[in-house]
């Protein structure tokens, strides 16, 4: 009996090894940055000023009958020759004409939006408070998202997604002083990329694992922002990438932290508060008109998605952070945005 089963259980050994590598190769591709993108679309409303004092600013999709349903769709946007599409929730405040604001939730790479989704459950979390939330695919192979410093495939990922917002403002009612993006590796590349490239569009940015994987930007216009990253990140360390391939090399995290604390005009030194024995928090004070810039360090963790379920892939990323849950850290971080900043001057 026991002779029987030897060819079995060295297939299962086999079929458990296979997937072990296959885990392996796109974790260790999740966080390779793509190219530099073209120009963007659609300037921000005229007006930001300090966070605590902006207004709303409905969009054109405030005055139209008719336009995006209420619920889960998908959104079809022309992207040069071709077209694009993603998925989009939609609150029935936005489909009725109350300003509502928007999230961009980014995936990593190799990875989709629908299996992002189902992985961190950001869009379903944002949703529930009220946001539009799009959730897009990046372009292929991969599929990735092209950021600045990063490898040339001529696949313009900036202006699909400012496309994607463009045609939701003029389909929903939202309020355009409040368009947000956040994503996990590759994701917060682009995210951070973002908020380098659109300025005047994103109010704020979060992004974890992955907000060095592409150029810092030290001369482009401040945006509030969140970084968060795990100290032992294996994919995405902390003191830079080191895998091939993966350009640009040996940025460190704490470098685009700074970067990003400059560009918003903040005082160099933070404020630190230990939030749990895993968990402290860099908040950079005395910025301009009211900006944020906060860095949770993640102590022990790896290139996860804070607060996500067990997973067997941990054997690979690392560990998971479970004090916080940074859907709601990087939502609440969002919801500030609309009443003033958390660290004000």
């Amino acid at each position: 009996m026991g002779e029987m089963n030897r060819p079995t259980a060295r297939r299962r050994r086999w079929t458990m090894a296979a997937v072990a590598a296959t885990s392996l190769a796109l974790v260790l591709t999740a966080c390779v940055p793509p190219p530099a993108p073209g120009p963007t679309v659609r300037p921000q409303p005229e007006g930001r000023g300090k966070v605590s004092d902006v207004q709303v600013a409905p969009s054109a999709g405030c005055d139209t009958a008719g336009g995006l349903p209420a619920g889960r769709s998908r959104l079809t946007v022309s992207v040069g020759a071709g077209q694009r599409s993603a998925r989009i929730d939609i609150p029935i405040d936005a489909a009725a004409g109350t300003p509502t604001p928007v999230l961009v939730s980014l995936h990593p790479f190799s990875t989709t939006g629908s299996a992002w989704e189902s992985y961190s459950g950001l869009a379903a979390a944002a949703f529930d408070r009220g946001y539009v939330v799009i959730t897009p695919n990046g372009s292929q192979p991969g599929p990735r998202w092209n950021v600045p410093g990063g490898l040339e495939n001529n696949v313009d990922d900036i202006g699909y997604l400012s496309a994607l917002l463009d045609a939701v403002e003029d389909g929903a009612c939202v309020d355009r002083n409040r368009e947000f993006a956040a994503g996990f590796s590759a994701g917060a590349a682009m995210s951070q990329a973002l908020s380098c490239t659109l300025p005047w569009r994103m109010a704020a940015v979060a992004g974890s694992g992955g907000a060095n994987l592409t150029d810092p930007c030290p001369d482009s216009p401040a945006t509030d922002v969140m970084v968060l990253h795990g100290s032992a990140d294996p994919i995405a360390p902390t003191s830079g990438s080191d895998v091939i391939f993966a350009t640009p090399l040996g940025i460190h995290i704490d470098d685009v932290v700074t970067t990003n604390a400059a560009r918003a005009g903040c005082a160099t030194v933070p404020s630190t508060e230990q939030l749990f024995d895993d968990v402290v928090v860099d908040r950079y004070r005395d910025c301009t008109r009211g900006r944020r810039v906060e860095y949770w360090r993640l102590l022990g963790a790896g290139h996860t998605w804070a607060g996500t379920a067990p997973s067997l892939l941990e054997i690979v990323t690392g560990p998971t952070n479970r004090s916080i849950s940074a859907n709601n850290t990087v939502l609440d971080f969002f919801d500030d945005t609309a009443t003033g900043p958390t660290n004000p001057t």
